[in-house]
C-alpha cells in the first residue's frame, strides 16, 4: 500500500483536531478544578469535622501532638489530641490503610488509656454492597474497646483481641483492622509505650 501527499495531509488533520481536542479538555478540567478545589476542601474539612464529633461529642480543639507520633507507616497520617476546654479527653488518629479497591481514610478515636472508643470512615472506594459493609456500625463496634494490638480471624466474633472481618470483604476487614493497629501504635508511641 503506498501513502500519498493526500494521505498524510489527511491523518496530520485528524491528528490536528485530536490534540486541540486534547488541550481543550486538559485546560477545562484545569479550570474546574480551580473553581471547585477550595469548596472540596471546605467540604472535607466539614465530614473530618462531623466524625471528630461522632467520636468526641463534647470535644472543643483537636491538636496534632507532636513529632513523637511519627511512623514509618504510610498507612499513617497523623495523632491528635483532644481536649474539652482545657481537659484532655483522648486522641485521634487519621490514618489510610490500603484496602481492596485502594486508600481508605478513618479516624480512630481512643480514650486516655489507649482504647478504641469509636471508628469513623472518611472515605473509601471498596466495592458497593460488600466492602462498603465496613461502614456498618456493627462492624466497627468489634474494635471499640481493644488495645495494643488487634488480629483478624475469621469466626472469632470480636472476643479478645482476635476480630471477625465481613464475609466477602476479607481484605476491606483486614484493612480496617490494620488502619486501627496503626492508630494504636501512634498512640503507644506517643505516650512513650511499646510501638
Amino acid at each position: 500500500m503506498t501513502v500519498t501527499k493526500k494521505d498524510v495531509s489527511y491523518f496530520a488533520k485528524i491528528i490536528g483536531v485530536l490534540l486541540l481536542i486534547t488541550m481543550c479538555v486538559a485546560a477545562l478540567l484545569s479550570l474546574v478544578n480551580a473553581i471547585t478545589k477550595d469548596t472540596i476542601t471546605e467540604n472535607e474539612a466539614k465530614k473530618t469535622s462531623e466524625a471528630i464529633k461522632q467520636l468526641f461529642p463534647t470535644a472543643t480543639s483537636p491538636v496534632a501532638t507532636d513529632t513523637k507520633t511519627s511512623l514509618d507507616d504510610d498507612s499513617f497520617v497523623a495523632l491528635y489530641k483532644v481536649k474539652d476546654g482545657e481537659s484532655e479527653i483522648g486522641y485521634y488518629a487519621e490514618v489510610a490503610p490500603t484496602g481492596f479497591k485502594g486508600k481508605i481514610t478513618m479516624l480512630v478515636g481512643m480514650d486516655n488509656d489507649g482504647k478504641v472508643c469509636g471508628i469513623q470512615i472518611l472515605s473509601h472506594g471498596e466495592t458497593v454492597g460488600i466492602g462498603d459493609k465496613i461502614e456498618n456500625p456493627d462492624f466497627l463496634a468489634r474494635l471499640t474497646g481493644k488495645s495494643g494490638s488487634v488480629t483478624y480471624k475469621k469466626g472469632a466474633g470480636g472476643s479478645g483481641s482476635e476480630i471477625d472481618g465481613i464475609s466477602g470483604a476479607t481484605y476491606s476487614s483486614k484493612a480496617v483492622i490494620a488502619g486501627t493497629n496503626t492508630a494504636l501504635k501512634a498512640y503507644n508511641t506517643y505516650k512513650g509505650g511499646a510501638a
